[in-house]
């Protein structure tokens, strides 16, 4: 089973401390993603269309960030996924999490 991990850090501060692996206590809001929710994603075409857009590698053992210059762009791309798909608890939950990174202006950071 992997360990996937998506992680938003609460102030320029803790973005900051996550860049060199020193976080304190609540610098990051945490969202683990199991294997079931992965694949659900991932069967819905997420990764593929995220990927695509944002000129991103967000795949099976890959890091990737999404910075504040392109946090308006993921923000308009989960406002289109979740019109298309507008009962998945999963995309409701992300956009949670990313609501973090838009009004912090810090980053969206996949650890999978």
């Amino acid at each position: 089973m992997e360990h996937r991990e998506i992680v938003v850090p609460i102030s320029k501060k803790a973005k900051f401390r996550l860049d060199y692996d020193m976080c304190e206590d609540n610098d990051l809001v945490e969202y683990s993603l199991s294997e079931e929710k992965f694949y659900e994603l991932f069967n819905l075409g997420f990764f593929h269309q995220l990927n695509a857009e944002l000129n991103l590698m967000v795949d099976d053992y890959e890091y990737e960030e999404i910075l504040e210059d392109k946090l308006d762009q993921l923000k308009f791309f989960m406002n289109n996924f979740m019109q298309q798909h507008p009962d998945n608890p999963i995309l409701n939950d992300l956009n949670e999490l990313f609501q973090v990174a838009y009004d912090k202006r810090t980053g969206v950071f996949f650890f999978f």
